[in-house]
């Protein structure tokens, strides 16, 4: 009972606050009297929408709105956010809006790319359906506007991320961890210094890496900057080159990687990630059965009979990054899914990142 009661005393400081934030931002007439009222109709709802939001009626500048409020410790992703805001929305017939405690900058720009309305109170209102985008606390980080960062630089950052063993390095301890030029990487380096993702500290005669930051928030301040590893997907016919098929090094991507990660159905294509450098001398050397590039319903199809096989040309060696040498690395194989629009491979991209973010004690 006293659990109970404390949660409530939450939640009303939380709306109350949340009151106050708009009537701030958005002036004083644009919350009525109308506020904090407990919806009737909640109790129509599937048992796991109670177990995780409480549910109040508002009126937001004279539009009725339903504020479903996170009372749950443990924060749903924003793919299962959108999914239990569109079960809600059916139910209700003025906008939805996600109401939470605090949001970090990752899963809040998840939020706005799966078009959820969300508030939290203090810091960030988002209301599409108004045409509203505050985002008073979260400018972007640095003086440095960069569009990506290279790929040599990427590499070291994902390293960072997923082996912690990066810092304290100097430039060519990195070259041969990578095997890239000592140039390479001093321009990497500098590159990551100018994006104030890493510290450069005089050791001796050498300048050795210091992270400022670490995993997951090393990830979060990075990932604007990251871009995908493939850079182009081709269809080969298996039983054109499958006698030399162990010459390449190849590791598991693609949706048989996220399979392999998570609970996604295996799609029984098999799909493999190769470097383009690897790939174009392989080819110059042998004659490979080069079906097409890109995605093809057609060509699925025979992947799935077997017949054919999707490879990913990356634009570094899988097993850099890779903690096993058969399948790619979760953080990258996120990556490779950036222009997806699949629900089912969104969810499952969520789940991959919740499942490294667990793993990893730093």
């Amino acid at each position: 009972m006293l659990a109970c009661g404390f949660m409530l005393l939450v939640l009303c400081a939380m709306l109350n606050k949340a009151k106050s934030y708009l009537q701030d931002t958005l002036g004083s007439n644009a919350v009525s009297e109308v506020w904090g009222l407990p919806w009737p109709e909640a109790a129509q709802l599937p048992f796991f929408l109670h177990d995780r939001y409480i549910f109040y009626q508002a009126d937001l500048l004279g539009s009725p709105c339903l504020l479903m409020v996170n009372r749950a410790q443990q924060r749903e992703t924003p793919a299962v956010v959108r999914k239990h805001w569109q079960a809600v929305s059916k139910h209700f017939a003025g906008d939805v809006v996600y109401v939470v405690d605090a949001v970090d900058a990752y899963n809040r720009k998840r939020l706005i790319e799966q078009g959820v309305p969300f508030l939290v109170p203090g810091n960030q209102l988002y209301l599409p359906m108004l045409g509203i985008d505050l985002r008073e606390y979260f400018r972007a980080r640095g003086p440095v506007e960069k569009a990506r960062l290279s790929m040599v630089a990427q590499v070291m950052v994902l390293r960072e991320v997923l082996h912690h063993d990066c810092a304290g390095r100097a430039a060519k301890e990195l070259a041969a961890l990578f095997t890239y030029s000592q140039m390479a990487v001093s321009r990497a380096i500098r590159e990551l210094a100018e994006c104030q993702l890493v510290e450069v500290e005089a050791v001796g005669r050498e300048k050795h890496l210091r992270f400022p930051l670490v995993g997951r928030a090393l990830w979060e301040n990075a990932q604007p900057l990251l871009q995908s590893p493939v850079k182009k997907r081709v269809w080969v016919a298996r039983e054109a080159w499958h006698s030399d098929e162990d010459i390449l090094t190849r590791c598991l991507a693609g949706e048989a990687a996220l399979a392999h990660y998570t609970s996604l159905a295996d799609s029984g294509v098999t799909h493999w990630a190769v470097t383009s450098q690897e790939w174009a001398a392989f080819t110059k050397h042998k004659k490979v059965g080069l079906l097409a590039s890109g995605v093809s319903e057609e060509l699925t199809a025979y992947g799935k009979d077997g017949e054919a096989i999707q490879l990913e040309l990356w634009a570094y060696p899988p097993h850099v990054l890779a903690r096993s040498p058969a399948v790619v690395d979760p953080l990258s194989l996120w990556l490779s899914f950036e222009k997806n629009t699949d629900e089912r491979i969104e969810i499952a991209r969520e789940a991959l990142l919740e499942q490294v973010w667990s793993a990893f004690p730093w």
